[in-house]
């Protein structure tokens, strides 16, 4: 390539990874707006879970969110159609205006308590802002594809404070190639918007879990784990997919889509831990202190709030869910066992929590990734978390066969 070419490339990372940083830290402020709005927490609050505002604040935020969200959405489906950051990787044009009212959008409503994950609209951002950037410095199509999808990756990043993670979703999932190229960009990519979104995004690790070894007790129970969440995780997967591929998105929405979220609201009035992005869902089963009953409870009921709200209409995502609905099954696992031998049920919810993660993404490099920086995991943690991965995948593929 000529020395101008490579000019532009570097400028063009450093664009993109500014813009899927800025977008990130916009769409955290208006979570925290949203939140705010919905039950009274500031940025001070973080951590702060929906258990401790009164029942009858939740089941109203809630109901609001669904007015907002079936609106919202109609109207977008109507008159603006927008696209997926899959389809702006393959090279679609995107409309601005419609993709960054749908990216705000989706994260208002999980600040007002819908039970999906946040990080779609972060990815989609990413991708918006490296295709118009792209286009502005004229690189060939396969550069173009490589910065959307870093780009991507990088609002992921971003939003959670895990851009190793981010560059890893890049390659191993949005790209699905090792490339140094495409290694050298996401790696800049992702450090430039984590470094832009720090004004904003919080610095503290996401969860906190004790920390453990990985003893041989631990490590048979990590192994455990995995077995059964890995054959229980790919049908919650095959439930999302079929949801997503089936969402309503006609005039319907303004009925079914109500429908899901007062059923949510109901929910979340008696299991506050369900509402939001997994984060109150997750936390609570590393914190050990719950019932085997009520995080049975909390399994099924978030993760039947989610496949509806998908199939009625909603947008999000499904990772931070994932991670939620994992380290529950794996608390429920690790009680169990329990009973038999001494566990650390830290142990169980974490290695629960990233081969859940495994399964619904299928990209175990990705899921470990975002396990260690989401909990910012020891070494000796890590290796009980690597084998619960293994044994999911293992569990899952033996059950397809």
């Amino acid at each position: 390539m000529q020395p101008s070419v490579y000019f532009r490339l570097f400028l063009a990372v450093l664009c993109v990874g500014f813009a899927a940083g800025a977008g990130a830290a916009a769409l955290t402020e208006v979570i925290h707006f949203a939140e705010f709005l919905a039950f009274g927490r500031t940025k001070s609050d973080f951590g702060v879970t929906p258990d401790q505002v009164s029942a009858f604040r939740r089941f109203a935020a809630v109901l609001a969110c669904g007015a907002v969200a079936s609106i919202g959405w109609y109207f977008l489906h109507k008159f603006k159609p927008f696209l997926s950051a899959g389809e702006i990787i393959e090279g679609k044009n995107p409309s601005f205006a419609s993709n960054l009212a749908h990216a705000f959008l989706q994260v208002f409503t999980v600040g007002l308590g819908t039970p999906i994950g946040k990080e779609v609209a972060p990815r989609e951002l990413g991708a918006l802002f490296a295709s118009k950037i792209c286009a502005f410095f004229a690189l060939d199509a396969a550069w173009c594809r490589t910065l959307a999808a870093c780009g991507a990756a990088a609002g992921l990043g971003a939003v959670y404070n895990v851009p190793f993670a981010g560059a890893i979703f890049a390659l191993e999932i949005l790209l699905k190639s090792f490339d140094k190229r495409a290694a050298l960009a996401a790696f800049g990519v992702c450090a430039v918007a984590d470094f832009t979104a720090n004004f904003s995004v919080p610095r503290e690790a996401l969860y906190v879990v004790s920390d453990f070894k990985s003893t041989p007790a631990n490590l048979a129970l990590a192994a455990f784990v995995g077995i059964i969440v890995g054959m229980t995780a790919k049908f919650y997967q095959a439930g999302v997919a079929r949801a997503e591929a089936n969402r309503i998105k006609d005039g319907k929405i303004l009925i079914f889509l109500p429908l899901a979220f007062a059923v949510t609201a109901l929910a979340g009035a008696f299991l506050p831990e369900i509402l939001g992005n997994g984060q109150a869902a997750a936390q609570t089963a590393f914190n050990e202190q719950i019932s085997p009953l009520y995080a049975l409870g909390l399994l099924t009921v978030k993760g039947v709030c989610v496949l509806a709200l998908l199939k009625c209409g909603a947008y999000g995502g499904t990772l931070t869910p994932s991670f939620s609905l994992g380290a529950l099954l794996g608390l429920c696992l690790g009680l169990t066992a329990a009973n038999f031998a001494q566990v650390n049920l830290s142990a169980a919810a974490l290695c629960g929590a990233a081969a859940f993660l495994a399964i619904n993404l299928d990209a175990p490099f990705t899921a470990f990734a975002l396990a260690a920086g989401f909990c910012d995991i020891n070494l000796s943690a890590a290796t009980a978390v690597m084998l619960s991965i293994a044994c999911a995948i293992g569990a899952r593929n033996l059950l397809s066969k």
